[in-house]
């Protein structure tokens, strides 16, 4: 992503998918993640892919961040301008 965007923290963003009843901030443990160097790649890779049984990407930075499906989604579209 851009440098007003970038956190400058070192580790990796985490892709997971999760169903569309379930809220990111809900106690239960997240899924196993995808991971990526970059949170350009994460988003890319989330918009591009169709997850099995209309599950929904969430994204953490490396700074803990939690990016929602709609952050997501604005995020690529921003890209593509």
């Amino acid at each position: 992503m851009n440098s007003s965007r970038d956190t400058g923290t070192t580790g990796p963003v985490k892709l997971q998918y999760w169903s569309a009843s379930h809220d990111v901030d809900a106690p239960d443990r997240w899924p196993a993640p995808l991971e990526f160097d970059t949170v350009e790649d994460a988003v890319a890779f989330a918009m591009t892919q169709a997850p099995a049984n209309r599950e929904l990407a969430w994204l953490r930075t490396p700074d803990g961040a939690v990016m929602k499906p709609d952050q997501i989604r604005r995020a690529f579209e921003l890209r593509r301008l």
